[in-house]
């Protein structure tokens, strides 16, 4: 078994409690209220659309004066107003009163195990490529607040657990290419998660997660499309791609990435069709990253020309639809 220690970062998206002498964000209701509606998503399992009309699952765990349980892993719903709820119905705020919050949200039971009230999950991704089947888990810096007296809304800043891996087969000046298949091997899909630092928002600290990796790494993703499918001559419109969620690690030698694809090699516009398959095999390890990391977005671009260049890109994982990182080079 395999394990070792893992920051990530979080960016935060607005001030939302007095840590750090941050502006507060009062609301005028006795209720204890929450917002969820600034989390951070993209190009994920789980998208806001997801998390506003119910089909994500968002629950909290708070605790007042240190140790008396508030919400024992409560889920919470959004009601039409934009705020967020316990679905056992609204507790008021107490004066005097310390409280410590947290949230997590999931997109399926399968394959996803919590405990530890949400500091805690084993993940076991699908087997095979299916990319509405990969779980992804999202956790929040804890949220304090010294006294109930200042009823603020609790901002739920959630950060993904997982890495997002994507893969993208473009063309560059040829007439036609079509994909004939799309690997990605050797990887670890099954794994343990603990978070051994839990991080307090707006503070300058990260939330550091244990990871236990299981298994022998050898879960191959095979898109075989029947037909092909276009490859097409951006990130944008190309059919040719695979999205995954990873479970972060390190990659090995064996991690490989394997485009079979066929090419209309005609000589003008106006020539015959003359299709021709080729296949390529890349070496992960051999491009930056060298590990993937909770809440990164490796996004890796194949463009076919006279043969295939693969690129990766680091990219934020906010929530639109592409971020032009910075090209990372080969290691020789």
């Amino acid at each position: 078994m395999k394990k070792f220690l893992h920051l990530i970062g979080c960016v935060l998206l607005f001030a939302a409690c007095e840590n750090g002498g941050n502006t507060l964000d009062m609301t005028s209701s006795t209720a204890i209220t929450f917002d969820a509606d600034n989390m951070m998503f993209a190009r994920s399992a789980i998208t806001q659309e997801d998390i506003d009309n119910g089909s994500t699952t968002v629950k909290v765990y708070a605790t007042k004066n240190g140790s008396n349980v508030l919400y024992n892993n409560q889920e919470i719903e959004r009601e039409n107003t934009g705020k967020w709820y316990p679905t056992s119905g609204k507790t008021n705020w107490e004066n005097d009163t310390r409280y410590t919050f947290h949230g997590y949200a999931y997109n399926t039971n399968e394959g996803l195990t919590i405990s530890d009230n949400g500091l805690s999950i084993a993940v076991t991704q699908p087997t095979s490529y299916d990319e509405a089947k990969m779980v992804d888990y999202l956790l929040s810096y804890k949220f304090l607040v010294a006294n109930g007296t200042m009823k603020p809304i609790v901002q739920l800043q959630l950060e993904h657990a997982m890495a997002a891996v994507e893969v993208y087969v473009v063309r560059g000046n040829l007439f036609d290419a079509q994909l004939e298949s799309l690997t990605f091997e050797n990887i670890y899909s099954s794994g343990s998660l603990k978070c051994t630092t839990h991080a307090t928002i707006n503070e300058s600290t990260t939330n550091v997660w244990e990871i236990s990796l299981s298994g022998n790494g050898t879960t191959k993703y095979v898109l075989q499309p029947n037909p092909t499918i276009t490859i097409g001559d951006t990130r944008e419109n190309t059919e040719a791609k695979m999205k995954l969620m990873c479970i972060p690690q390190q990659l090995t030698a064996n991690t490989m990435l394997t485009v079979v694809y066929k090419v209309n090699e005609k000589i003008t516009a106006d020539s015959a069709d003359n299709w021709v398959s080729h296949t390529e095999t890349f070496q992960l390890f051999k491009y930056v990253p060298l590990d993937y990391q909770s809440g990164q977005r490796i996004i890796y671009t194949a463009t076919i020309d006279s043969g295939v260049n693969l690129q990766c890109t680091i990219a934020e994982w906010k929530d639109v639809d592409y971020i032009e990182g910075t090209i990372l080079p080969e290691i020789n």
